[in-house]
């Protein structure tokens, strides 16, 4: 929870002011201080589920979404994984000398093509900005543990410093799978115009698990993503943001980005500035601020839902949202504001200004006269969204024994078993898979893949070290049995089939191409995180997805109903990303989709043949949907009659249930 001063403790500071000398006073403040700070900066859990049982429509409460210390594993590889260890180019943690020139080396020496950058737990020292220069793409800055991972601001460095700690490059948008995870950045002290990390990743990337930190509160901006056009898509999770003048800005318009489990304290102007026309789709937001958690202006879109925003002093004048176009709001508490939402709206649309407390199904535009109605419907339908369950994804461990760990290049098979030789390499990542471990992994460079392969046994993750892989046309990745109840395929590239056989949970992360394909009559639940791909079906199954991007022209080919099909399957996405004709998402035979934040970008147009979104006798709801290219935008049939529309009358909502 967030913490706030108790009666005990004013009663603590009290008697030590009365009885204590001034030393010991001054003393006795600064650990108060420090007690407060860090129970009020103590970051939110990200691996608690919302039991199945529970409607995601409940109301967030403080229980439910309360802070809590995250004791992640050490994140450690195997030395011949392909990982670029930065110590080994001379920086050298808790040292106090300057790594900057060291750790440039190694990012100038690899300058692309799914490289690792490693670093050891301690404190590195910085005096000028990491930067990924020209088209670098493909970069990962890996620390051993969040907390424990830290490149700070030196001292030294004048407090005129107007950069940031590390720069992932300009547009155009072709900086594929950047990411960041498990470290924090400082910017120290003194230095009121720095940035913590201006973050660039496109259609797949990620920051995660990732403190940015001013020591004295001051700073510019914590996560900037308004530097460049053309950033996203791309997931932000659990980000914790402490001090700057504004914890976050995006800006631009090009595609969009999704966030979930955020943190913002103590900014200095806002929390989040979201302008000029960018798309975010945010869950689990929460600040603790004495200014307006969020700025929604521009002409940008915000989709908002699971969040607490609490204000305190100066920000009962403020209000806890300021929204100037579209926007939509659900399960999210306000305390200690002037308003919940201040529209800044000046032609009648919308709710308008919302009371501080709980914000529940907020529209800036609806459908009706002058858009003050509710969702856009085609036949009598719900004022709200669907509220399916929503799970979170599970967490499964870093294996840190790395006896336990096996790849392809311990079981050389004839000529199987080294990647980027062009010959097949299945029967020896089979054989890695049915050793016994628990996490297989395939080593930076690219692996074939020429026959079916199978997940089973003890593994509980196949991963990439941002490896690549390439399957021939009948090969498949099938998810078999196993000891472990959930398995995840991550970090890979150029994935084509993944095929679902068993009851087992499966959890994608981070892949650059793939194709999901259920093949049991009742498979297990699948969970999706940043991953770019072609057409998935979901079928009889429970299906979470956080930052999908899917691009392919499914009108052309006859044989795909849609880049999502759920066939009597519950379906909840989190910021949906697509391109090229065809329907984007066909729900039927009772399935249930829920969708929070769509964007359709490129060229274009899908004919009537091909709506945006198509339902029939089936559930569906949808918040925030951007981007044009469709003739007909839905098609909902219900009990054989059927009717369209072309457009949604700028309505932040669209529902097609009962």
């Amino acid at each position: 929870m967030f913490f706030q001063p108790s009666s005990w403790a004013k009663k603590v500071w009290l008697w030590g002011k009365g009885y204590c000398s001034q030393p010991i006073q001054q003393f006795a403040g600064l650990l108060c201080l420090s007690l407060l700070l860090s129970l009020a900066c103590t970051p939110a859990a990200s691996n608690k589920s919302v039991p199945p049982s529970t409607a995601a429509s409940d109301p967030p409460t403080q229980s439910t979404l309360a802070a809590a210390t995250i004791n992640r594993p050490a994140i450690v590889f195997p030395n011949d994984a392909g990982v670029i260890d930065v110590t080994s180019f001379g920086a050298i943690p808790d040292d106090g000398q300057d790594d900057t020139t060291a750790i440039q080396a190694a990012i100038t020496a690899h300058p692309t093509n799914n490289h690792i950058f490693y670093f050891p737990n301690g404190t590195y020292d910085i005096s000028d900005m990491l930067t990924l220069a020209g088209s670098q793409k493909r970069n990962v800055f890996q620390g051993q543990s969040e907390q424990g991972t830290v490149l700070r601001l030196m001292d030294s460095v004048p407090s005129t410093y107007a950069k940031a700690i590390l720069n992932f490059g300009p547009a155009p948008a072709q900086r594929f799978r950047n990411a960041i995870r498990d470290m924090t950045l400082n910017v120290g002290r003194n230095h009121p115009q720095s940035i913590g990390i201006q973050f660039n990743a496109s259609n797949q990337g990620t920051a995660q698990n990732v403190t940015l930190l001013s020591e004295d509160k001051q700073g510019q901006i914590g996560l900037d993503m308004s530097y460049t056009d053309e950033i996203g898509p791309l997931f932000i999770k659990n980000l914790t943001v402490k001090g700057f003048d504004y914890g976050i800005k995006t800006r631009w318009p090009t595609a969009s980005q999704t966030f979930e489990n955020i943190t913002l304290l103590n900014q200095n102007i806002c929390g989040w500035w979201n302008t000029n026309s960018q798309r975010v789709f945010a869950r689990q937001v929460r600040s603790q601020n004495t200014v307006p958690a969020i700025i929604n202006d521009g002409e940008a879109g915000f989709v908002l839902i699971d969040s607490i925003l609490q204000g305190s002093g100066p920000a009962a004048s403020e209000p806890a949202i300021s929204n100037q176009k579209s926007m939509y709001i659900d399960r999210t508490q306000t305390s200690g504001y002037q308003l919940a939402v201040k529209s800044n709206i000046n032609w009648g649309r919308g709710n308008g200004k919302v009371p501080i407390g709980k914000i529940t199904n907020y529209l800036a535009n609806g459908s009706g006269d002058k858009r003050k109605g509710g969702p856009f419907t085609l036949f009598p339908s719900a004022d709200k969204m669907l509220g399916l369950p929503i799970k979170e994804t599970p967490e499964i461990p870093w294996e840190t024994d790395l006896s336990k760990w096996d790849g392809p290049h311990k079981h050389i098979l004839g000529t199987s078993g080294l990647p980027d030789d062009e010959l097949d390499d299945t029967p020896s990542i089979q054989a890695a898979i049915d050793s016994g471990a628990t996490t297989v992994y395939l080593p930076r460079g690219t692996w074939t893949i020429s026959q079916p392969l199978e997940l089973r046994n003890n593994v509980r993750r196949f991963m990439g070290t941002e490896a690549k892989v390439k399957m021939a046309k009948n090969a498949v990745i099938r998810v078999g049995p196993g000891q472990a109840p959930s398995v995840t395929i991550e970090r890979l590239e150029k994935v084509e089939t993944i095929e679902h056989t068993s009851q087992r949970t499966l959890v994608l992360n981070n892949l650059l191409g793939f194709r999901y394909i259920p093949k049991t009559q009742t498979p297990g639940d699948v969970f999706i995180n940043d991953c770019v791909g072609s057409p998935i079906i979901f079928k009889n199954q429970n299906a979470w997805a956080r930052q999908l991007n899917l691009e392919s022209d499914t009108q052309s080919q006859s044989n795909i109903a849609a880049k999502v099909l759920n066939d009597n399957a519950q379906v909840w996405i989190l910021g949906y990303k697509t391109e090229d004709e065809g329907t984007t998402i066909k729900t039927i035979n009772g399935g249930k989709t829920e969708l929070f934040g769509a964007a359709h970008v490129g060229g274009g147009q899908s004919n009537p043949d091909n709506p945006r979104f198509l339902t029939e006798d089936s559930s569906f709801s949808a918040a925030g949907i951007y981007g044009p290219g469709f003739s007909i935008v839905a098609k909902e049939t219900r009990k054989g009659e059927t009717r369209t529309t072309e457009t949604f009358k700028n309505a932040d909502a669209y529902i097609a249930y009962p």
